[in-house]
């Protein structure tokens, strides 16, 4: 009997002390915090989910060696979804309901988001969202648990255009596909214009996946743009401008400009030397200039990544998207160690109150209304063929 009361007696002193440093029960006991991500790990599009990886890894080897998070020892779980909405769910599922994950990074795919993020709501899981960029995936009240650390797409539109401007372009053409994300670019590029009392020189628009882009290329020619602004996919817009080098018009002779998967190594590989001179953009901090090495921190964790991936190995990384998921796990980190909760609404709460986190990638901040870590204040031109340790060359005009 003396015993039951010794123990009762520790397990109420424990949970006074725990309620003192402000640290829930539920963290105490916990000894492991894990981390779910699912993306697409394998087929064509297989270099998404590898950058995932690496930055969600290399994060959370950086965080155990500096203790974890409140003393608990961090583990990611990966599971590759194929790019399909269905299995992604699927694997959502087992992650949240088998292995008991904490948070979740991911996925690499607009459809598998969508598919898995109502989910997450019911489940009141955390997410952080780091390489998918539909507009529709941030919302604090459709989607209250979850963050982005890369920019989205309407932002991404919004930058092309207001930079074309500022930087003296007068005649502006635009090409993108017909599909809903496409016209969206159009009407959002077409506010841009309006707003500066300017008219676009031309929307050249084709559907997805079509083979003959010289119609294409064509049309944006006789419009006499000094400036084009690609919002294609990678293989149209690798395409396009293939087309576009057999009616000899590409760099020097008209300025181009793609958004973010004219980044992508498997972009400039699919177009070849068509692809020189094409400008991309990227968040500042994972660029450099001709008198700027860059940021020493990002410098150093670039190094870090090309040494552990030489060679061929690293041929087709990413070190804007490699550095968004890195960051993820670093606002898993910051939003539970802030909170000293397991619970999402603690950690959400954490998180909106973060007006400033110096990332990889960018500095986030974010509040109750806005769970977007990026905005075109905090993108850069860059020419993605000159690279310095995954870095990207700044285009100073």
């Amino acid at each position: 009997m003396k015993k039951k009361i010794v123990i009762s007696t520790l397990i109420m002193l424990s949970f006074l002390v725990m309620t003192v440093i402000g640290i829930s029960p539920s963290i105490a006991a916990e000894k492991e915090f894990l981390i779910g991500s699912v993306g697409c790990m394998s087929g064509p599009a297989a270099m998404l989910g590898k950058n995932l990886r690496i930055g969600v890894e290399f994060a959370v080897e950086e965080i155990n060696k500096t203790g974890g998070i409140n003393g608990m020892n961090v583990r990611a779980i990966f599971r590759d979804d194929e790019a399909d909405p269905t299995k992604a769910l699927t694997l959502v599922r087992e992650l949240v309901e088998k292995e008991k994950i904490h948070a979740f990074i991911g996925p690499t795919n607009t459809t598998c988001a969508i598919a898995i993020q109502p989910y997450l709501v019911a489940k009141k899981i955390i997410q952080l969202n780091g390489g998918t960029t539909g507009t529709v995936l941030i919302d604090p009240k459709g989607f209250p648990y979850s963050f982005r650390t890369h920019i989205n797409d309407k932002d991404q539109a919004i930058f092309l255009v207001k930079e074309a401007i500022a930087n003296g372009f007068k005649r502006i053409a635009v090409v993108h596909d017909t599909s809903a994300l496409g016209m969206g670019v159009q009407k959002d590029m077409k506010d841009v214009l309006d707003s500066h009392d300017m008219t676009a020189a031309t929307f050249a628009t084709y559907n997805a996946n079509d083979i003959d882009m010289l119609p294409v290329a064509r049309k944006l020619k006789s419009a006499d743009p000094d400036i084009i602004l690609m919002f294609t996919l990678m293989a149209d817009g690798a395409r396009l401008l293939k087309a576009m080098e057999r009616l000899d018009f590409l760099p020097p002779k008209v300025a181009i400009q793609g958004y973010a998967a004219t980044a992508l190594p498997i972009f400039r590989e699919l177009a070849g030397n068509a692809s020189k001179g094409v400008w991309s953009l990227a968040p500042y901090n994972s660029t450099y200039s001709k008198t700027d090495p860059g940021l020493p921190e990002v410098v150093a964790l670039a190094k870090k990544i090309e040494a552990a991936y030489p060679g061929d190995k690293g041929k087709d990384l990413n070190l804007f998207t490699i550095f968004s998921y890195y960051d993820c796990a670093q606002l898993v980190r910051v939003g539970v160690a802030r909170s000293k909760s397991l619970e999402a609404d603690q950690i959400k709460a954490a998180l909106e109150s973060l007006d400033s986190y110096e990332g990889a990638q960018a500095n986030y901040s974010f509040s109750s209304t806005d769970h977007e870590g990026l905005d075109p204040s905090k993108l850069v031109t860059v020419d993605a063929n000159q690279l310095k340790h995954g870095m990207y060359l700044r285009v100073e005009k």
